[in-house]
């Protein structure tokens, strides 16, 4: 029974209609100019004979019924009723007229010249003081349109002047439409114009653009919707406009449900879209106001037609029109026969008369309470203010939802003494609340309603609150909602300005609920900007919704304000707002509204283990390409990094295949089934990229399926991070230390890398040989295994010397023992190894055989 605008969208048949018997005229008659209305004439010369006259007036079937005199002082006026006069011997000068004189002599005075731009009514009150003045009137008014002449009948003119008032008893003088009695004169039998179907029309926020903007705006709303209704109606349907902000449109046929929901959406368009007015201080100001729609359709068959019929559609009409009020703005319902049962017996109407009453009394009797819901940082949960909010608990009523009984404050105006209550209260409690040991004081925030704000003394009541109750200011804070701002962005800014040269704190609420712009952050004077619950509900599941708080929080910040997120429940949430930037956020995981003692008991930090750990969706770093895409590997995301990193803008990677950005080689792997990750491990894969310029990138990328209720593959999020310059770095030491091993294990000198014990790290093939053993034999073994018994003092004492950094290097000879058990003499060159703190670590010896065999001892094991 009821639709949203938007819900369902059909074809809405251009067949034409019946004309109605009496369309409505395109410009009221009492509108039109003379020169609209006169007739061409001839024209003669002063001098002309009268004979030449006569002859022009009565010639049939040419004859004129009009001659004009172009004399020296203005045109004169010919008819035949001059003629007849003239032929009476009554002429202008009493004598009968010769044929042979100019007309001239003989023509009339006074005739009445008017302007060609002059209205129907001005001529009218033209002819109107000649008579009460008791001049003749002429049988017809001479009209001067530039250097043409014309002339009207009086008789026309006063026909123009009945049509022109007859209009205006039927139609509305500021839109141009009929009105309810042109309506029920259309539908007056016999034969008198039968509806089809009655769309009726109540526009949502009229009121609001009166109080913000003056009536002179209201009226311009007023007859731009006019315009737009008009031009959506087909021919031989009607407009018309009933009073105030109520309109009906009526079609000469029924329309099927589908016809009647395309036309009711199209007239929810039409009040939606914007219309510019002019402000109180002449500036142009842009407003949307939106419309409720109820739909009324005639019985079938041809039922009777005539004001009762009409009178059953428009109550119809107007039920549904309210029952799709009552569920939402900006919406349509058709009627039913239930509608009409519950608007009689008054069910609703009762029911929001007693809310209203109710409301009325809690508000003047203090019977409504303030609850608070903690604040908390990001990421510590620690608590730094409140939100204080209004409560009503009612005698006969229990429990009354805020969503109930807020919306029904500001239609009827209670808002300006809720909201008063609220401040006040809300000041003197958070004054008297305990100062915390460490850390400041707690912060309240107070809502203020787009009603509030306009009024001229609010800046006041702010003053009185905080004076009152001794609260400092910067302690304050007040929450607008961007409806409130965009309103009237130049006015609110300006107030704003007044509230923060007090020291207030100042927050735009719901941020991206209504129809705002960034720009807002730049316009208004605000502290910190809250995220609307909606996209808080899925920052974790929907990645468009967490890609819109990283920009809100980048632009925020950007620009100096901070950012809290509404409604947080679930730690996931907790942790993806913040690594996407949140400084704080509210909701039930931190803490459901409380009173003041409540409030006061709890702790001092919130939910500190609720925040910590990774992010469900990692879109955090602003360092990182995070690209989302379908299954089938189309992009529908990319970040703005995508730019610096693989130079494609973001708007140019949407719609194109993830593939885009590999390298071509990988390409086909991927196609194929094989793997193209260089490494792996916990931080995500490694791969190559392939950059716009046709550079290779290397990037580290993690991947994250996310999928829906039943466990399909919805979307793939990747985020990845440029290594080029590390995997070049890899690369190149690697290359460095195959130089190294290739020098080290194949120099024709002996080489031994040891640690300060003496136990061999590594040593070369010219090493092994002069000792006679294997490389892989000398691993597990020590200097001193391979140095004569005789020596192994001086060793030890070189090696206590490095181990205390008392020396940098020796250049020693000594002798070494062979596998064999032989022996011979060599010089050695070590020098001493250091770490990255500069302490001695290792030492590496070159070994150069002297030449020449020295008394050995038995071979060793």
């Amino acid at each position: 029974m009821v639709a949203q605008s938007g819900v369902r969208v059909a074809t809405l048949s251009r067949r034409r209609g019946p004309v109605a018997p009496s369309e409505p005229m395109s410009r009221p008659a009492g509108d039109q100019t003379l020169g609209d209305l006169a007739r061409s004439v001839r024209v003669v010369g002063p001098d002309t004979p009268v004979a030449t006259v006569e002859a022009l007036l009565l010639r049939r079937p040419a004859g004129t019924p009009w001659l004009v005199v172009q004399g020296t002082d203005g045109p004169v006026l010919l008819g035949r009723g001059w003629l007849e006069a003239m032929r009476a011997g009554t002429g202008s000068d009493g004598v009968p007229p010769a044929g042979s004189r100019p007309v001239a002599e003989v023509a009339p005075r006074g005739t009445l010249v008017v302007p060609a731009g002059s209205t129907v009514g001005e001529a009218a009150a033209l002819l109107a003081e000649r008579r009460r003045s008791g001049e003749d009137v002429p049988e017809a008014i001479v009209v001067v349109c530039a250097e043409d002449v014309g002339v009207v009948p009086v008789a026309t003119l006063f026909e123009q002047l009945a049509h022109h008032y007859a209009y205006r008893a039927v139609h509305d003088p500021l839109t141009g439409l009929p009105n309810r009695l042109f309506l029920e004169d259309q539908v007056q039998p016999p034969g008198g114009f039968r509806p089809g179907a009655l769309f009726f029309v109540d526009l949502d926020r009229f009121k609001d653009v009166n109080d913000h903007f003056g009536h002179a705006a209201g009226d311009e709303v007023l007859a731009q919707f006019a315009r737009r209704l008009r031009s959506l109606a087909r021919s031989g349907d009607l407009v018309a406009r009933l009073s105030g902000d109520e309109f009906v449109l009526v079609t000469a046929d029924r329309l099927g449900r589908d016809e009647a929901d395309a036309l009711a959406q199209r007239i929810l368009l039409a009040a939606d879209a914007p219309v510019v007015v002019r402000g109180a201080n002449g500036s142009e100001e842009l407003v949307a106001i939106g419309a409720s729609v109820g739909i009324a359709q005639a019985p079938a068959g041809e039922g009777p037609a005539g004001p009762d019929a009409l009178d059953r559609l428009v109550t119809e009409a107007d039920t549904a029109m309210y029952r799709a009020k009552t569920l939402g703005r900006g919406r349509w319902a058709h009627f039913a026969p239930e509608l009409l049962e519950d608007r009689e017996h008054g069910d609703v109407v009762r029911a929001r008369h007693l809310l209203e009453r109710r409301l009325r009394a809690a508000v003047d009797r203090g019977g409504l309470s303030v609850q608070y819901q903690p604040v908390v940082a990001l990421p510590s949960g620690r608590t730094t203010g409140v939100e204080a909010l209004a409560r009503w608990h009612d005698e006969e009523l229990g429990w009354v939802a805020p969503d109930r009984f807020v919306p029904l404050a500001e239609d009827t105006g209670l808002i300006v003494d809720l909201g008063r209550w609220v401040l006040r209260t809300a000041c003197r409690e958070a004054a008297g609340w305990p100062v915390p040991p460490s850390g400041p004081a707690p912060t309240v925030a107070v809502n203020v309603s787009p009603v509030q704000l306009v009024q001229r003394g609010f800046v006041d009541e702010v003053v009185a609150a905080l004076a009152e109750s001794g609260l400092a200011p910067d302690r304050l804070c007040l929450e607008i909602t961007e409806t409130a701002a965009i309103t009237d962005l130049a006015a609110t800014a300006a107030r704003l300005e007044e509230l923060r040269g007090l020291g207030v704190r100042l927050a735009l609420d719901d941020f991206g609920a209504g129809h705002s712009a960034l720009s807002l952050l730049r316009h208004l004077p605000v502290d910190l900007v809250k995220i609307d619950r909606s996209f808080v509900e899925r920052v974790t599941t929907d990645t468009a919704d967490a890609v819109l708080v990283r920009l809100v929080v980048e632009a925020a910040h950007g620009l100096g304000r901070k950012v809290c997120a509404e409604g947080v429940e679930t730690p996931e949430q907790a942790r993806q707002l913040v690594a996407l930037g949140c400084d704080s956020a509210q909701g039930w995981l931190f803490g459901r509204p409380a009173d003041v003692p409540a409030l006061a008991a709890r702790p001092g930090t919130v939910g500190t283990d609720e925040v910590s750990g990774p992010a469900p969706l990692p879109l955090a770093g602003s360092d990182e390409v995070v690209v989302v895409s379908t299954p089938g590997r189309v992009i529908t995301y990319a970040s703005a990094t995508a730019g610096p990193v693989l130079g494609w803008l973001p708007q140019e990677l949407l719609g194109a295949s993830v593939l885009t950005l590999l390298h071509p080689e990988d390409v086909d792997r991927v196609l194929t089934g094989q793997p193209v990750a260089r490494d792996g491990g916990a931080e995500g894969t490694v791969h190559r990229a392939l950059h716009r310029d046709g550079t290779v990138r290397w990037l580290r990328t993690s991947v994250q399926r996310l999928t829906d209720a039943s466990g399909t593959l919805r979307e793939v999020v990747t985020v990845s991070r440029d290594v080029t310059a590390a995997v070049a770095a890899q690369e190149a030491l690697a290359e460095s230390e195959s130089m190294f091993r290739h020098a080290f294990d194949d120099a024709p000198i002996g080489m031994a890398l040891t640690d300060l014990d003496g136990r061999f790290i590594r040593v070369n093939k010219a090493f092994a040989a002069l000792v006679g053993r294997a490389p892989e034999e000398l691993a597990p073994m020590t200097v001193a295994d391979v140095t004569h018994p005789e020596d192994l003092a001086q060793d030890d004492a070189n090696l206590t010397e490095v181990r205390t950094g008392a020396v940098d290097g020796h250049l020693v000879t000594k002798r070494y023992l062979r596998a064999d058990g032989t022996a011979f003499l060599a010089r050695v060159h070590a020098a001493v190894v250091v770490d990255r703190s500069q302490r001695p670590s290792h030492v590496f010896a070159h070994v150069v055989e002297l030449g020449g065999d020295v008394p050995g001892v038995a071979p060793r094991g």
